[in-house]
């Protein structure tokens, strides 16, 4: 049992590092090649959305995520 919890945060530390990596690298990028920050996010939507990393969220917690970002 031990084994197992030590595994699931292993896990969620490493989702919430894959996370981060997008959010220094994906989000500036999409804002700089979209038209305007909702265009932005909508393409930061189309990777979370579909990315393991983002998924384990949810899609409340995803949604609420990308619109908090400018």
């Amino acid at each position: 049992m031990r084994r197992a919890l030590q595994w699931l945060l292993i896990w969620f530390n490493f989702n919430e590092q894959r996370r981060r990596i997008d959010l220094q690298i994906l989000w500036p990028a999409c804002k700089e090649n979209a038209r305007d920050i909702d265009h932005a996010r909508a393409a930061f939507a189309v990777h979370a959305f579909n990315d393991p990393a983002w998924a384990s969220l949810g899609h409340d917690e995803i949604a609420k995520r990308i619109s908090a970002l400018v």
